[in-house]
């Protein structure tokens, strides 16, 4: 069985502020080490069970975070440019989906909650249903028939997937988080516990596997934060402009739909300038 590990870091146990998870933060390396102990936690429970072959993706900011060697016992994806960011390699044979260190759309009160561009997207529609990272990731790795079986981070992005995955998928929650800057964190310990036994639960209740669908075809709308991010998005064939700050893009094959979100992002972030 092959797992991919889809690892973003702002769910992670004890994180609640940007200076904890980009490179120039004072807290960044201690984030990365509790990053590892949790990935490794999870990979001990797989293990455990009689799973060795594990890629992880690095899908946080830049995706050069990762020390691999401090995840020995996986294989791990790194950098940018990825064709499917986050969940790259989806369409690779995989037999299941977890997703580690989540956190809640954009729009959501809970910590460091966002959509892909923090500074840039405000929300984010998939056929009519708001969606943040979990939504849109679980929509490519349904397409390609993966199930995303296992989620942890903050536990507004867990109640986020069980609402639109179902209530089969395992969720560990590291934290409640109390504002956009605040969380109330578990102990550690506990949380690599559960982390660790919630791995085996999830192998264990294969059964209980569900392919994540949504029906094509597939429109994506995106509400941005200035009407210039959506000046930029409408060089691209198809986009449509629904209002001053917002587009929509259709298209039979959710992975072209996919692609296009994250063209987007780029496009809007190469105007998020101030010109006076």
């Amino acid at each position: 069985m092959k797992i991919l590990i889809s690892a973003d870091l702002e769910g992670v146990q004890g994180v609640v502020h940007p200076d904890q998870i980009y490179p120039d933060g004072k807290f960044y390396k201690e984030t990365l080490i509790r990053w590892a102990s949790e990935l490794n936690a999870i990979i001990d429970g797989l293990n455990e069970i009689g799973i060795k072959d594990i890629v992880i993706l690095d899908s946080h900011n830049h995706m050069r975070n990762l020390d691999s060697s401090l995840v020995p016992k996986a294989s791990v994806v790194l950098g940018w440019q990825r064709s499917y960011s986050m969940v790259s390699c989806i369409d690779k044979g995989f037999d299941a989906c977890f997703f580690t260190g989540y956190h809640a759309m954009a729009g959501c009160s809970s910590t460091l909650s966002h959509t892909y561009r923090p500074r840039i997207i405000k929300q984010v529609f998939l056929n009519n249903v708001q969606v943040g990272e979990t939504g849109l990731n679980a929509a490519l790795a349904g397409f390609f028939k993966v199930p995303v079986v296992f989620i942890s981070g903050d536990e507004a992005v867990c109640d986020e997937a069980k609402n639109l995955l179902g209530e089969q998928i395992v969720t560990i929650s590291t934290k409640v988080g109390l504002s956009r800057y605040s969380a109330l964190s578990y102990p550690f310990e506990e949380v690599l516990d559960k982390l660790k036994n919630g791995a085996i639960k999830t192998i264990k209740e294969k059964e209980k596997w569900k392919v994540f669908k949504s029906s094509s075809p597939y429109t994506v709308s995106v509400i941005f934060s200035e009407p210039n991010h959506a000046d930029a998005c409408e060089l691209i064939p198809k986009v449509k402009r629904i209002s001053d700050n917002q587009i929509e893009f259709t298209d039979s094959d959710y992975a072209v739909v996919f692609k296009c979100f994250l063209a987007m992002g780029a496009l809007a972030a190469s105007r998020d300038d101030v010109v006076t």
